[in-house]
């Protein structure tokens, strides 16, 4: 069985690979309050891994960058931030009731990309890392960060040891014809975000139904869906291309056995164009693999 070749490093960042110092409060330049909402909330009234990701999210659009902020402005250049990967782990359950802050902060500054690493904390304990690789483009493609970005990130660098790079994807990935499992979708309008095109985090949820759908298939298709136990708690997607709206869209899924659980295997397919990847990691419960792998 072949094993997949990321971006970032697999399984979502942890305490064990990344070093600590992400599940350290203090090691964290910018820390931003945060609420959990009703929306929130799974089956088990507790934070979901999708809606993490929407706070990550809230806390990457809302950095202070005010040197490029006004290159921008003043008409420096017409820059694209593309997100081209992320990860995330949850280390404990996130319930409704208590009050979190994100911690935000710069694992990496490339030639055209730079990495975020986030910590979610109740109080001085984490429940969840993650990070992040935002690419700047222009029209014409991947652009060098200008000075100005680079001044901004080098003020929020992480007091912590960043992850090496791994090769891309291995080529398998992007046959659909290796994947058994077809979970056909449309784009809803409340998917696209300000830069028109489908958000990342509605992305990321269109992988988690087709997770939730194929468990369900096997578990008898029971009302409600799976139970939130056997839900990923870690999740690392990459962005290849970007997802128009509106358009049908196919997510492809392979599941295999890992040694604490399942990995699900994913693509995502517009007909035979290539334009995501996302590896998830959740329990096995009662759930067998058997003849949903990836196929050689």
């Amino acid at each position: 069985m072949a094993e997949p070749a990321l971006v970032l490093p697999p399984a979502g960042p942890s305490p064990a690979g990344d070093g600590g110092g992400l599940t350290d409060l203090a090691a964290f330049p910018v820390l931003r309050p945060v609420t959990p909402r009703y929306s929130d909330l799974g089956g088990d009234r507790r934070v979901t891994t999708v809606a993490l990701t929407r706070w990550l999210e809230e806390a990457r659009v809302q950095a202070e960058l005010p040197r490029f902020r006004a290159l921008v402005q003043d008409g420096g250049g017409r820059f694209r931030i593309v997100l081209a990967a992320q990860r995330l782990r949850a280390l404990a359950p996130v319930p409704r009731g208590a009050e979190y802050r994100i911690g935000l902060g710069v694992r990496r500054i490339g030639g055209s990309s730079f990495s975020y690493g986030y910590g979610v904390f109740a109080g001085d304990r984490c429940v969840a890392v993650a990070d992040s690789v935002t690419v700047v483009a222009t029209g014409s493609g991947p652009s060098e960060l200008p000075d100005e970005l680079r001044a901004d990130l080098a003020t929020m660098v992480i007091d912590e040891p960043g992850g090496a790079a791994a090769p891309r994807p291995e080529q398998a990935r992007r046959d659909r014809t290796r994947y058994p499992v077809v979970h056909r979708l449309t784009s809803r309008i409340g998917d696209v975000d300000t830069n028109r095109h489908v958000n990342n985090v509605a992305i990321l949820s269109w992988y988690a139904d087709a997770v939730a759908a194929w468990q369900s298939g096997r578990l008898g298709d029971p009302d409600g869906g799976p139970p939130e136990e056997l839900a990923a708690t870690a999740w690392e997607v990459q962005y290849v291309d970007e997802v128009a709206h509106p358009r049908t869209y196919d997510v492809v899924l392979a599941v295999d056995a890992a040694a604490d659980g399942l990995h699900y295997r994913a693509g995502l397919f517009s007909g035979e164009r290539w334009v995501g990847l996302a590896d998830g990691f959740g329990p096995a419960g009662p759930l067998d693999p058997t003849g949903a792998g990836l196929r050689s």
